[in-house]
């Protein structure tokens, strides 16, 4: 089997190329083979990291790539957030992927003990989470900043196993509040255009590559794109579900076949 006509990917990172800092077996050779051959942008829901941040972890793997074929849940929502209010105040439950991005781009990220100040709550995955930070979030949207929330992934993979995502954290200030988040990352339209917008490649022409059918493979179908389903990362947990990836693979090591590089 192969897939025609596709002059782009977009590319899924944990779960698909890695676990943690591990690489999935034959990831590193299947996408640098592809990327002498078509456009990759690599797309991921984790926002712990900058977009740099992530290059430079995917170049330690042996993966050549920039920032700028990146995009991440974090950047996403700061961009989405950018264009709503170009002088926003953000409060921040999350690490550098959001408040680097965010204050990259011209917005202000406010302490939490200043939450009255926030025009926006954003919320991501955040391993330093505390109390302190859930309370001043929640007390912020109540007092009416707007909630965002980088995806509403409840958990992602690691060498240890499934560990609590952004989405878990985001339904404990949904819940205290009442207010559910808007959600950006995958699989909503926002983080998918920007993807597309990366890659300067109409629709037909690209395929969405990930472990998740819930996020990779509806990421996909929110733009008319295809995708491929892996069966690596979180992919048992929506294996029951795998024929609604238009391919399903072992690993993104048959990537390259798949596509007809040889």
């Amino acid at each position: 089997m192969s897939l025609e006509n596709v002059r782009g990917l977009v590319l899924d990172l944990d779960g698909c190329v890695y676990v943690g800092q591990t690489p999935l077996p034959g990831a590193v050779d299947a996408v640098n083979r592809v990327k002498k051959h078509v456009r990759v942008v690599f797309m991921t829901n984790n926002s712990t990291l900058t977009r740099k941040q992530y290059a430079d972890k995917l170049r330690k793997m042996g993966i050549e790539t920039s920032a700028d074929e990146i995009v991440t849940s974090g950047w996403v929502a700061a961009r989405y957030i950018k264009k709503l209010k170009q002088d926003a105040r953000i409060l921040a439950v999350g690490e550098d992927g959001i408040i680097v991005e965010a204050t990259n781009i011209g917005l202000e990220v406010v302490d939490h003990q200043e939450w009255r100040k926030a025009d926006f709550v954003v919320v991501g995955l955040d391993r330093t989470l505390t109390y302190d930070k859930l309370a001043h979030a929640s007390l912020a949207v109540l007092s009416g900043a707007k909630f965002v929330a980088t995806h509403l992934d409840h958990v992602y993979p690691s060498e240890k196993g499934f560990l609590p995502g952004a989405g878990s954290i985001a339904a404990m200030i949904s819940t205290a509040t009442g207010v559910k988040p808007v959600a950006v990352g995958k699989p909503m339209k926002e983080s998918s255009l920007q993807a597309l917008e990366l890659l300067q490649l109409p629709k037909e022409q690209v395929v969405f590559v990930g472990d998740r059918v819930d996020t990779d493979v509806e990421a996909a179908k929110i733009v008319g794109c295809r995708s491929v389903l892996v069966k690596t990362g979180a992919f048992e947990m929506f294996a029951a579900r795998s024929r609604e990836a238009d391919v399903v693979l072992e690993s993104i090591a048959a990537l390259p076949d798949l596509l007809g590089l040889w």
